[in-house]
């Protein structure tokens, strides 16, 4: 993790965009949406997560990025600007409300003042308002003259806030987090580890009852009786074992992509698919004596073909299981 912090800490301000969007999109299991704002009249947000439709007029949170120069933490200074900026646009209506969780994400990590002053929330509280005119009075830009004193309003939104919500992110917190791991395959292309093994579980999922229904027919056909139920196959002494497999190795493929939906860039798992389909579509569709031979001739083609996510090799099983998501989907049906 060490090096990975170190890389964070060596990207530009687009990069750290770039990452943070991905991450807060990642962080934001309840994010309705996620936006990137970091940009010239971005109004104090980098990257923001709205947590209902209201968006700006409910509650959401604000990723403000900040990445300094090489061996320099982000100080209290610039911290209490970005605050002020914060409030300012909220009395000038940018936001009709004011963030529930304000992080600074500071790859280079913050300055031990900055940091007593998070963790003391009335303390950075009381300090920004002491030091308004420090800081903030000609930090912050919008108004003609170039000052933004501290008015009744805004003093007023001060005092109201929680500054319990101010938190802090630096790099060695950055990558560690459990939302992190697609940002690190895009912007620093880390590999994640291996997926998890799957396991089909003991009752019929409604996820899996389309290619099911499918092997159903492809079971009857080849033993010349129809088989009314997909139990019935699995109760089966001669097909039910070779069933029982497919589901194993539909639930790997399962777990695999929720995993590298977690862990890696999208299009990667796109692009795995798609080498998967286009892989045994070839063995898919020549001439087999049976939907069972076609079955298991695919099953044999991708048990041995070369399918790789962020240059790792998946598993046999995985590649396997693919085959029937894509029967799932209808890309590639087992029945005629």
């Amino acid at each position: 993790m060490t090096s990975l912090a170190i890389r964070l800490k060596e990207l530009d301000e687009d990069q750290l965009e770039e990452f943070i969007e991905l991450f807060a999109d990642c962080i934001g299991a309840g994010y309705l949406a996620v936006h990137r704002m970091g940009q010239a009249n971005d109004k104090g947000r980098d990257v923001v997560g709205f947590l209902t439709p209201a968006k700006h007029e409910g509650p959401w949170h604000l990723y403000q990025c900040k990445r300094k120069t090489k061996g320099s933490a982000l100080g209290a200074p610039e911290a209490l600007v970005e605050l002020g900026k914060l409030f300012y646009h909220y009395i000038e209506g940018a936001y009709l409300t004011l963030p529930t969780k304000y992080v600074f994400v500071a790859p280079r990590n913050v300055t031990g003042p900055l940091r007593d002053l998070i963790l003391n929330p009335s303390t950075l509280k009381a300090r920004l308002l002491a030091d308004w005119d420090t800081y903030c009075l000609t930090g912050i830009t919008g108004r003609g003259n170039g000052k933004t004193p501290l008015t009744p309003q805004i003093r007023a939104a001060i005092e109201a806030y929680d500054f319990g919500q101010v938190d802090y992110l630096p790099a060695t917190g950055i990558v560690k987090h459990s939302a992190a791991g697609p940002a690190l395959t895009r912007v620093l292309k880390v590999v994640p580890g291996d997926a998890p093994v799957g396991v089909a579980p003991s009752t019929l999922q409604a996820e899996e009852i389309e290619y099911l229904d499918q092997l159903r027919q492809v079971y009857g056909a080849a033993r010349g009786t129809s088989f009314v139920t997909v139990e019935a196959v699995l109760a089966d002494k001669e097909y039910g074992p070779d069933l029982s497999d497919q589901r194993t190795r539909f639930f790997e493929a399962a777990v695999f992509k929720r995993f590298h939906r977690d862990n890696t860039d999208a299009n990667a798992l796109e692009a795995f698919q798609q080498d998967v389909y286009l892989g045994v579509v070839g063995v898919h569709r020549r001439r087999h004596p049976t939907g069972f031979d076609r079955l298991c001739a695919v099953m044999d083609h991708a048990s041995v073909m070369a399918a790789a996510i962020g240059g790792k090799l998946a598993r046999v099983p995985v590649r396997q299981g693919m085959c029937h998501h894509l029967a799932n989907e209808g890309t590639m049906k087992w029945t005629p």
